[in-house]
Parts: structure tokens; sequence; C-alpha cells
């Protein structure tokens, strides 16, 4: 018998340096609600009080902050890695953003190679 795969609605990053400190943090749903993830979190993802979307957290090594996304017409930009320490992408300069997004590309092209 076939076990029935949990669908969900929305997708989050999350670091998992946030889920070993132990400590609650913080998880944004796109709606504006937040979920207080706390400790011990076993769960592959929580539902949002607000507007009760699953959201599944893929969880990422370590505390990276962003990672390298693209929006839907392909233009690469950084996505939030929520529970990490450092600054949210939004709170980076336009140049710091853009020197980011470069040295990915300038890795991508190499790693083609």
């Amino acid at each position: 018998m076939s076990q029935k795969q949990l669908q969900f609605d929305l997708y989050s990053f999350v670091a998992e340096a946030a889920l070993e400190a132990g400590k609650p943090f913080p998880l944004k749903c796109n709606c504006g609600g937040v979920v207080t993830i706390m400790p011990p979190f076993q769960d592959e993802y929580v539902v949002c009080a607000r507007c009760e979307c699953k959201i599944k957290m893929l969880v990422i090594d370590g505390d990276p902050g962003y990672i390298i996304g693209a929006d839907p017409d392909g233009i690469p930009k950084l996505l939030q890695v929520q529970g990490s320490s450092k600054p949210h992408p939004n709170m980076l300069s336009a140049s710091e953003r853009d020197a980011i997004l470069a040295q990915a590309r300038t890795q991508f092209a190499t790693r083609d190679k």
C-alpha cells in the first residue's frame, strides 16, 4: 500500500544553524503571518495560522543568509534563508546584491566549462 504524498502550498529555506541553536525563531509566510519555530523541531513543515498554508521547510547547511534563485522571468535574485543571523537580502544595498549575483554568475560560468 502506498502512502499518500503530502502536498505543500509554499516552500521556505531555513538555516540549519537556527534549528541547531535550540532557540525559537520566526518563520514568515508570504501572507505576512509568522510561525514561531520552537525547539526541538523535527517536523518537515509548519502551518501558517493566518492563511493555513502548509509550508515545507528546506534546510540549508549552516547559516548562509540567502541563496541564489530566479524570478519567473529567469532573472537571478537573492532568496532569504529564514532563521539566519545574516541580514535579509532586502537589507543589502543594491551594489552589494549586484556584486553577489555577479560573483554567482562567474562561478556558474566557470563551473560549466
